[in-house]
């Protein structure tokens, strides 16, 4: 299986170097890696560095700003067996997707098919009989029980950010 760590946003300067938005709470591990897909193909890391909120990365056999073009929109893709473990109170993003979500009195809201990060949290979007979005808050006492791709959430902290589409 594999997981999306990052996106391509534009060429940096002349000799080959990408700058990449991380799609993963973790930057620093784009300096670990070894070899990565970019759009499906295999490319080796020559270099990557965290600058703010961006890594820039230099892969091998990318030497010119041309080439650095080509693979500005393409998503960068690891193995799983390459991404770092994780804590027992943190899941990957594509392991949540399809899950049914509950709040902790039995509702059923819909199926979480969306999550997205603006800056200090994640936003999850579930789509049901209402859609809704909320960000992703630790007071929310989420519980995720993989086995029956089922997430639960505290009824009172749900209703209290919880953002309903008209």
């Amino acid at each position: 299986m594999k997981l999306t760590i990052g996106e391509i946003v534009k060429a940096q300067g002349i000799k080959g170097e990408v700058k990449v938005k991380p799609l993963t709470d973790d930057p620093s591990q784009f300096g670990r890696l070894d070899a990565v897909l970019v759009g499906g193909c295999p490319l080796k890391l020559r270099n990557a560095s965290v600058r703010g909120d961006f890594v820039y990365v230099l892969f091998d056999g990318i030497t010119d700003r041309n080439a650095a073009e080509i693979l500005v929109g393409k998503r960068i893709e690891i193995d799983r067996m390459q991404a770092r473990k994780l804590d027992s109170d943190e899941y990957y993003i594509i392991d949540l997707i399809g899950s049914r979500v509950f709040l902790d009195d039995g509702t059923y809201i819909g199926e979480l098919v969306y999550i997205d990060n603006f800056g200090s949290a994640d936003i999850f979007t579930v789509k049901g009989k209402r859609n809704v979005s909320f960000p992703f808050l630790k007071r929310l006492e989420l519980k995720f029980d993989e086995e029956a791709g089922e997430i639960t959430i505290n009824k009172a902290r749900f209703e209290e950010v919880c953002c309903y589409e008209d």
